[in-house]
């Protein structure tokens, strides 16, 4: 669970399958998504850590160590963060894979463009306020310290970039729940990662399972017997 958790480890191993060499069927890691991902999740995961020096006071240690090593480069002024440059390649590598894949865009949904674009803008957004719109951190913070003690001041002069912000902060915040990104909890629950796999020894039964009504072959047949001969599909029975 470690090594899935904190490094994909199964997208590193298996990722893709595809023939080759006749009809041989060959099992395949895809390197580039592995790393963008790891990248993408790992940034902002640092990320999200170093926003909370807005809601602690006071600050503790680990986090202005973390920021320290997140802009060691010290390029421009204020420094430029690695996990800024970071977030974004790995989000337009993850966009124009979707895009760009044949595969990948089959199987896509609108829902898929919408987190990675939320995501995107959330990023953007953010870096604006860092780097090139210059707003009062400390107020920032007292209307962040305000939220958590459920007394919220309306900060002032921060400008339209940081409601903007605001704003796709609290939307991502309210699709998570509803949406493919809750795989991020998901993944604790898997039963082929935290269950003992003795299935040929004992019977694993859903606890939460209930009755449901269920059609044998012939009876699916039955219903969908014409539909299946006009397709070209192979039946059992004429009629």
């Amino acid at each position: 669970m470690v090594l899935e958790i904190c490094f994909f480890r199964s997208l590193f191993r298996n990722d893709c399958t595809e023939l080759k060499e006749g009809q041989k069927l060959l099992f395949n890691g895809n390197k580039g998504l592995w790393l963008a991902g790891l990248v993408f999740h790992w940034s902002l995961l640092v990320i999200l850590i170093r926003h909370f020096r807005l809601f602690l006071e006071p600050i503790p240690s680990y986090i202005a160590w973390l920021q320290r090593i997140d802009g060691i480069f010290e390029i421009a002024l204020p420094a430029l963060l690695m996990t800024d440059i970071c977030i974004i390649v790995a989000l337009l590598y993850l966009f124009f894979r979707r895009v760009t894949s044949p595969q990948v865009r089959y199987i896509s949904l609108p829902a898929d463009y919408f987190a990675l674009l939320l995501v995107f803008g959330i990023c953007i957004s953010g870096m604006l306020l860092r780097y090139f719109y210059k707003v009062d951190i400390m107020e920032i913070k007292r209307f962040a310290l305000g939220i958590v003690g459920l007394h919220p001041v309306i900060p002032k002069e921060t400008g339209l970039v940081f409601y903007v912000h605001l704003f796709l902060v609290s939307t991502l915040f309210a699709y998570f729940p509803f949406s493919k990104l809750m795989h991020m909890g998901g993944v604790f629950l898997s039963p082929t990662r935290n269950l003992k796999n003795d299935s040929r020894m004992k019977r694993h039964v859903n606890p939460w399972d209930y009755p449901v009504a269920v059609r044998t072959y012939e009876e699916w047949e039955d219903i969908f017997r014409e539909a299946m001969k006009e397709a070209g599909l192979p039946t059992e029975k004429e009629r």
